[in-house]
């Protein structure tokens, strides 16, 4: 760390750096920038045990705490903790260390000088990688709910059960045709509405090879849009 003292204008200071050639002086002085915007960080919101020590220190207070709750609360903390532990592991091993090695020299550091560790982590930088993994994880979530949800809506069906089923959308008038074509010649159908049930579409892509609709399914063959020739043929 350089401590810059007596300084005049502390808006406008230079840094010079010396030995740096062409080919590194850009890549330089994005660390230098980096390198001051965290010390600023670490001045504004203070700083935790780096080089990955934090996660190990979360797991053994997580474990602390897990004592005194309840066997469902503490197996879930218990499960948190190894988890923390299991992000240390994945550092060490991404920074060439045995990680059995690394995580017990690393666990007995944090037990012998917990306040006095060689490195450390702006504690702003930390809470902001925290919340994008949150959000990476409810992204994640969210969009595992959507693919297996049920459908919102329920199949129209017209009539009895001819075993007819036809693929609809949204605002398709050559939808609106064919379901009023099979009424009139008295045939029933289940109607499945693609626009409410977007897990629906994979099964019309199947029968039918194409994304379009409508699509009437008659006796295994699909008709493609308002065919009237090809659906009397079937029907």
């Amino acid at each position: 760390m350089v401590l810059l003292n007596n300084v005049k204008n502390t808006n406008k200071t230079t840094i010079i750096l010396y030995g740096v050639s062409s080919k590194h002086q850009a890549r330089m002085e994005r660390l230098v920038r980096k390198g001051i915007k965290n010390g600023l960080n670490a001045l504004e919101t203070g700083v935790l045990p780096g080089d990955g020590l934090i996660y190990l220190l979360i797991a053994r207070r997580v474990r602390e705490e897990a004592i005194s709750e309840g066997k469902k609360q503490s197996l879930a903390m218990e499960k948190t903790a190894d988890i923390m532990e299991s992000l240390y592991v994945t550092l060490s091993e991404n920074a060439g260390m045995d990680p059995i090695d690394a995580l017990t020299s690393a666990k007995k550091a944090t037990l012998d000088k917990p306040d006095g560790l060689r490195y450390a982590l702006p504690a702003g930088v930390f809470l902001s990688e925290l919340r994008r993994a949150k959000e990476t994880v409810t992204n994640i979530l969210r969009t595992d709910e959507v693919l297996s949800a049920k459908p919102l809506f329920k199949t129209e069906s017209f009539g009895g059960s001819s075993g007819v089923v036809i693929y609809t959308s949204e605002g398709c008038p050559w939808c609106a045709r064919t379901k009023e074509y099979l009424r009139s010649k008295g045939i029933s159908f289940k109607e499945i509405n693609v626009s409410r049930n977007p897990a629906a579409i994979q099964d019309m892509v199947r029968v039918s090879g194409q994304t379009g609709t409508p699509v009437t399914v008659v006796k295994g063959q699909a008709v493609v849009g308002f065919d009237v020739e090809r659906l009397n043929a079937l029907l």
